[in-house]
């Protein structure tokens, strides 16, 4: 009798909500939500806990824990920014494996995604489908004079690159995307330039090889210089194709 009147003492004195903000780790609220589920502090618990999936998730390059915030607290304040964040993240994975299918489930998963980035997302479907058609040649790195004068001072920098139609699709349209990756690979910063179209970017003329449709079999060298080159570039790049147009259909963004 002693023992059970001295257990239900100790219960009486223990303090869970207590033990949980001494620890205030995730795995702390969870435990003590678990354990006392309609407790009069259930609701303080339950605001912290946000709190600390939101922190992670806005920190993370992991789905599953953006959604663990999304599915658990739909109307938290957080929400816009860890959605937006979890499209960023899934964007940057679709773009490093670049099949229709990495697009395609991006577009499913990311319905409130930037329209803008759900519109590239959309183009890209068809472009990953097309990209094994494409021969990309090494990109050549070198420093040149953005006036092209050939006494002139090395200011920029001039990407080129081989560039062969193997597909049985003539290729009214089609732009490509150089991205400065730093020493692990990550893009610093991408800029896009025709192959073969009307018009570059902002409407400006295009050489005059480039307003030819690439026809398949057809090899054809893309160029782009820039003199602004972003802190931390590791001399790396990567040429994706990032747009096309054949038989009146136009995938990606100029």
């Amino acid at each position: 009798m002693r023992s059970i009147v001295l257990f239900l003492l100790l219960a009486a004195c223990a303090d869970p909500f207590g033990d949980a903000q001494k620890v205030d780790t995730i795995e702390g609220w969870e435990t003590y939500l678990a354990t006392d589920p309609s407790g009069s502090d259930k609701i303080s618990a339950d605001t912290r806990l946000e709190q600390l999936l939101v922190e992670r998730a806005l920190t993370s390059t992991k789905l599953a824990e953006y959604d663990e915030v999304i599915t658990r607290f739909p109307k938290s304040r957080a929400l816009a920014k860890v959605q937006a964040a979890r499209a960023l993240t899934q964007f940057a994975s679709a773009e490093a494996e670049n099949t229709p299918a990495a697009w395609e489930a991006f577009l499913a998963q990311n319905p409130t995604a930037d329209a803008s980035m759900r519109k590239k997302a959309s183009a890209r479907v068809q472009v990953a489908g097309y990209i094994d058609k494409l021969q990309i040649g090494e990109v050549k790195v070198e420093e040149v004079n953005l006036a092209e004068d050939p006494k002139g001072p090395k200011d920029g920098w001039g990407f080129t690159a081989e560039v062969t139609n193997t597909g049985d699709k003539t290729l009214d349209f089609l732009t490509l995307e150089v991205q400065l990756l730093d020493a692990s690979g990550g893009k610093l910063v991408a800029k896009s330039y025709p192959l073969a179209g009307t018009t570059g970017p902002g409407g400006m003329s295009l050489p005059e090889e480039y307003t030819k449709p690439l026809k398949p079999g057809d090899k054809r060298v893309w160029v782009y210089t820039m003199g602004e080159i972003p802190e931390g570039w590791s001399k790396q790049v990567r040429l994706v194709p990032t747009s096309l147009q054949f038989n009146g259909n136009l995938s990606g963004a100029k």
